[in-house]
């Protein structure tokens, strides 16, 4: 009775198969027997079915493009891994400059956040070269590679 199954079960998978690659055939024969379809009519027929045609030149800059990019991003993460080694101390804040503040109150701000070493220093910087009048409301970010030059510009915008 199991050789009986047994037979049975393989004689439908064969007719399965057979009867699939059978109607496969047929589609192909049924293309090929069309008559002879324009560049456009298959154009639209693969747009139809969610294909994208691009032209070999297109092709090829987008293949440039991928390389490109490529390159980049490596470069970009060989950066980020020198940065990281290099520049472990490099800190950056985001400073407030509000009405009424004077140079003393920027230059402390500055020093509790590690921007700078000595807040008299940026404030005798400040005052000699007379960038305290012209210090603006609002708000910069600064870091702690900025010379005192570079801090004065910012926030003198």
């Amino acid at each position: 009775m199991a050789f009986s199954l047994g037979i049975i079960v393989t004689t439908l998978i064969l007719s399965v198969v057979y009867f699939s690659e059978a109607e496969g055939e047929q589609e192909v024969a049924d293309v090929e027997s069309n008559e002879h379809i324009t560049i456009e009519e298959a154009h639209e027929l693969l747009e139809e079915e969610g294909h994208i045609i691009i032209s070999q030149s297109e092709m090829d800059q987008f293949d440039q493009l991928e390389a490109d990019y490529n390159d980049l991003n490596e470069q970009l993460e060989e950066y980020q891994a020198e940065e990281s080694i290099t520049d472990h101390d490099h800190k950056v804040f985001t400073l407030e400059v509000e009405s009424g503040m004077s140079t003393q109150n920027i230059a402390s701000v500055l020093e509790e956040q590690g921007i700078i070493n000595d807040s008299g220093e940026l404030v005798n910087y400040l005052t000699e070269n007379d960038y305290s009048r012209a210090i603006q409301v609002g708000t910069y970010v600064v870091t702690s590679e900025m010379t005192h030059q570079q801090i004065a510009i910012t926030i003198t915008n």
